[in-house]
């Protein structure tokens, strides 16, 4: 096992310091003998961890989990076609994030590792919180100064050490990465670590097994960091690899025309990038870690990447609430695609259609309230 950067093509030791490439690219794990077939599942074993023979660790290894079930894929109709919804709200903390939180504390608490860091003030933080709290095991969570109380509560009531660090969102994260020195914490951010992605990718599987061991035709998702679509990259890929689907879903990533990267580097314009305020604040992520490799995976798979309106955000969260899916602003913007998807008809009825729900909408209660107040 090694990691690897896809940009410059060199290979490192997995040591737990070792978090970027030299070049300043994004690291992955390198182990060609991932892969799963339908036989390796551990059929007693009802959580994430059934498909550990795709996973750089054992069963044995897992040592601090919540027994992370299979979360549900109902299926609604959405503008008059038929979708399935990946409820990952329904994970231990919330939000798919914890997929990559249990991957990343499990591995290096097996190497004897106790104390993390990570930067950042939502779901990544708090998916880290949680995992620590846990299995007793010691957190500090860097967050710009003057982050709102309210997006740092879950954080704190797991007990992680919450440190605002004055600067740019840039210089969050360089404290965060560099607080084995100052803190004795090893960096684990969900941004850049390479074993995040590979927890992550544990949402393939789940969908492969609940669609009747076939993958979908469509696979869409907020993107921020872009982490979900790598994820699910990775594991459909590994399931091709093995022999046990024929195709790869189209990957879709949607995200708010107010902050949108991918979409103006997926349609090759660079024009300059003008933020704005967005509902979705978990995408407002101006530049991804991975936007190169993740766009290649996206062009494989001839998915597109695609943005909306916060009108057209709103009105989807409205929806998908009237349809009994409690859900995050940012999570609304993946239904907000499918929507403009089918208007398009890119995404036809007689396809499967997987949507994901990324956040609980607990998560974000007051915000919701105030959209939703003269509704």
């Amino acid at each position: 096992m090694q990691y690897w950067c896809m940009q410059c093509q060199t290979h490192y030791l997995p040591e737990p310091t070792r978090i970027k490439c030299d070049c300043g690219g994004a690291l992955w794990l390198k182990n060609d003998n991932l892969r799963l077939n339908k036989h390796d599942i551990i059929q007693h074993d009802f959580s994430l961890w059934r498909y550990c023979k795709a996973y750089p660790i054992t069963r044995a290894d897992v040592t601090v989990s919540f027994n992370e079930t299979l979360t549900p894929m109902p299926e609604t109709l959405w503008d008059n076609i038929p979708i399935l919804v990946k409820m990952d709200s329904s994970m231990p903390t919330g939000s798919f994030k914890a997929r990559g939180a249990a991957m990343v504390i499990n591995t290096l608490a097996k190497q004897g590792i106790d104390c993390f860091a990570e930067d950042s003030s939502g779901n990544g933080g708090s998916a880290y919180a949680g995992y620590c709290a846990k299995g007793n095991l010691t957190l500090n969570v860097f967050l710009p100064a003057g982050t709102a109380a309210g997006k740092i509560v879950q954080t704190k009531m797991y007990g992680a050490n919450c440190i605002e660090i004055n600067g740019t969102r840039e210089d969050v994260a360089n404290a965060a990465i560099n607080s084995l020195q100052t803190h004795g914490s090893y960096y684990v951010g969900h941004n850049w670590h390479p074993l995040f992605i590979e927890g992550v990718k544990s949402i393939a599987y789940e969908i492969w097994e609940q669609n009747n061991f076939q993958a979908p035709d469509n696979f869409i998702v907020p993107a921020g960091n872009g982490s979900l679509i790598a994820g699910a990259y990775l594991g459909f890929n590994e399931l091709l690899r093995a022999g046990e689907i024929s195709k790869i879903p189209r990957l879709f990533g949607i995200q708010s025309a107010a902050i949108n990267p991918f979409v103006k580097q997926f349609n090759n314009d660079d024009s300059p990038l003008k933020p704005k305020n967005t509902i979705a604040e978990g995408i407002r992520i101006t530049r991804s870690s991975r936007i190169f490799e993740i766009i290649q995976f996206v062009r494989r798979t001839q998915g597109q990447f695609i943005d909306v309106t916060e009108q057209q955000i709103k009105q989807a969260l409205i929806k998908m609430g009237q349809k009994g899916f409690f859900i995050e602003p940012t999570s609304a913007t993946a239904f907000a695609g499918i929507s403009t998807l089918i208007e398009n008809n890119i995404i036809k009825p007689e396809q499967t259609t997987v949507g994901v729900i990324t956040g609980h909408g607990l998560k974000a209660t007051e915000q919701i309230q105030m959209l939703t107040l003269n509704e």
